[in-house]
């Protein structure tokens, strides 16, 4: 079978069942969900509004007199399902045509001594979940990768869908207002790109520092102008060290359909002067080396029952096709693969130190609805990379979900929200503590 094949196949053929846990390992909570309170929030498209804009002429809500203490919330509590058609009617979608502007997501919020949990169900807009993400394909004698996200391939894209949570314990200014889009600004893929050879000249995030092609997330914080198109006036080594030092990062924890679910975990991360890894080893890495154009591990056939995917397997519900280092994998070996066959281009793996702080994340999908469980330590133990919570305290959050295959600002958004720990604790939501 060839790419026209395969194509075909990712674009509606049905699904040979219609349940999957997304994980390997039974990593589910025992908690009767029925007892604790369902939180229904809409959360919408964003489109391209930014922490520049938002805090510009441009946004009517600058002019009121106590703009610097409201809340997005405060004054757009009710306006989400609005708002996300609004702007995804004036958005650059030509490629993401039938895009929703909203998704209606059920949330429920537990706790205990150690953890808080945070349960999310949601319809996906595609008719299966998202198990693959850069795929290999041997076509003709060679490897090739394939797929992309809406964004790039809109009609058969291969790609993974996301939840993310960021958390803040009060030390980052403004968070608390204007909540995910302290983080979104002009200059970032998909929102005025900056360009590559621009950004690897910068001193902090190009060539000579962190060898960044792109601008991703970053804080105002972390920029020698607060406000404006701030995303090439990066402060000196220096000072981000010591905003990192004093605390005054957001937290960010993201799982992930196909490079994290497999291991029932989620990327712990955080932002700053850019959207940076929790220091450790990655819940996931290439599976694709790119100077022989070979790949590095396949399938382990005694384990698995087959060395290589065919097409069919990938919308094959009742066929686990992840990829774990150590678990399920052999080294490539070039006489087990026939033409037409695939292999994932993301390998998962089992991460380690502050990097890898989230692995009880359960994740199913069922009838057309995914359920993300995260299962977070209030006290992680690394408190230069993570967020450190408490029963009783009060936390700062907003959450994201990257639905349909899409990537970057092509998700779905909430207001910023406050998150109380415990029964007694305060907060636009409160988590029921377990008895």
């Amino acid at each position: 079978m060839g790419r026209g094949v395969l194509l075909a196949l990712l674009s509606g053929a049905a699904l040979n069942a219609n349940a999957y846990n997304m994980s390997v390992y039974d990593v589910k909570p025992d908690i009767d969900w029925n007892e604790i309170p369902v939180i229904e929030k809409t959360m919408f498209f964003p489109g391209l509004i930014t922490y520049d804009w938002i805090n510009s002429p441009a946004h009517k809500g600058t002019e009121r007199a106590d703009f610097d203490t409201k809340t997005c919330t405060s004054c757009h509590s009710g306006e989400e399902r609005g708002l996300g058609e609004q702007l995804i009617k004036h958005d650059r979608l030509d490629k993401m045509a039938g895009k929703a502007g909203s998704i209606d997501v059920d949330f429920q919020f537990a706790n205990d001594d150690e953890h808080l949990y945070v349960k999310a169900t949601w319809e996906t807009q595609m008719p299966y979940p998202a198990r693959i993400h850069d795929t290999l394909l041997f076509e003709n004698g060679k490897w090739t990768i394939i797929g992309g996200d809406r964004g790039k391939n809109p009609y058969t894209p291969i790609y993974e869908d996301r939840f993310s949570i960021m958390i803040d314990d009060g030390s980052v200014d403004e968070f608390a207002q204007q909540g995910c889009w302290m983080s979104c600004h002009r200059g970032m893929r998909d929102i005025g790109q900056a360009t590559m050879r621009d950004v690897q000249a910068l001193e902090v995030i190009g060539m000579d520092g962190l060898n960044q092609k792109d601008i991703r997330k970053y804080l105002p914080d972390t920029r020698t102008e607060r406000y404006g198109e701030s995303w090439d006036k990066v402060k000196t080594r220096e000072e981000i060290d010591q905003l990192k030092q004093d605390g005054k990062f957001v937290d960010l924890m993201q799982w992930r359909s196909t490079r994290s679910a497999p291991t029932g975990s989620a990327d712990d991360g955080y932002v700053l002067e850019y959207r940076l890894n929790d220091a450790g080893k990655t819940v996931f890495t290439w599976n694709f080396d790119k100077k022989t154009g070979l790949p590095k591990f396949m399938y382990d056939k005694s384990v698995t029952g087959f060395y290589a995917l065919n097409p069919e397997d990938l919308t094959d519900l009742s066929k686990n096709i992840a990829l774990i280092e150590g678990v399920n994998t052999m080294p490539y070996d070039a006489s087990k693969i026939e033409e037409g066959q695939m292999l994932q281009g993301r390998l998962n793996r089992a991460a380690e130190g502050s990097a890898g702080a989230n692995n009880e994340i359960h994740s199913e999908w069922n009838d057309g609805k995914y359920t993300v469980i995260f299962k977070r330590k209030l006290d992680t133990g690394f408190p230069e990379d993570d967020k450190i919570m408490e029963v009783g305290g009060t936390y700062d959050f907003n959450i994201a979900i990257h639905d349909g295959q899409t990537t970057t600002r092509y998700h779905y958004v909430t207001f910023p929200f406050t998150v109380g720990i415990g029964d007694d604790a305060k907060g636009d939501v409160v988590s029921q503590t377990l008895k």
